[in-house]
């Protein structure tokens, strides 16, 4: 009886698949697909990967790479987002990553490259900039139409 329980556990284990894979080694999986070109299984491994470490960016930065030559550029935006929140740092890979070439062109890529690796002076300074500018231009605006408005009562 017990050889038979153990087959029954072994077996039972062999059908869990990546169960008991962990996270790396689903990215390293996720990155040999890709250098195959296999991005099917790259965008599964990957997948698995950010389910395994949800915080991890490096799973992102990969599924976006599947996601984007699958074209699933929303996706794949949206992939390669959560790997910046995660902590992606490096700009040039990203900007550098033939995978990602597909997003390049996507206003929503221009947006996400700047608004997070912008210079934080050159972001302060933007912003400090248009919020002096709104009051001034509102007032200027609600001058405008009280002149209007008393020009069109005489």
């Amino acid at each position: 009886m017990t050889r038979i329980r153990m087959l029954a556990a072994c077996l039972a284990l062999a059908a869990c698949g990546d169960t008991f894979t962990n996270a790396k080694t689903l990215r390293t999986q996720a990155t040999e697909s890709l250098a195959q070109k296999n991005f099917g299984i790259a965008a599964d491994k990957a997948y698995a990967a950010t389910l395994k470490a949800p915080k991890e960016a490096e799973s992102y930065f990969l599924l976006a790479q599947a996601q984007a030559q699958l074209g699933r550029k929303n996706a794949a935006m949206a992939s390669l987002e959560n790997a910046i929140v995660n902590g992606f740092t490096d700009e040039e890979a990203i900007k550098g990553n033939a995978n990602l070439q597909p997003l390049h062109k996507a206003e929503a890529y221009k947006e996400l490259m700047a608004a997070s690796f912008a210079p934080a002076a050159a972001a302060e300074g933007a912003a400090s900039a248009d919020g002096a500018g709104e009051p001034a231009k509102a007032e200027g605006q609600a001058q405008a139409a009280a002149a209007e408005e008393g020009a069109s009562r005489h």
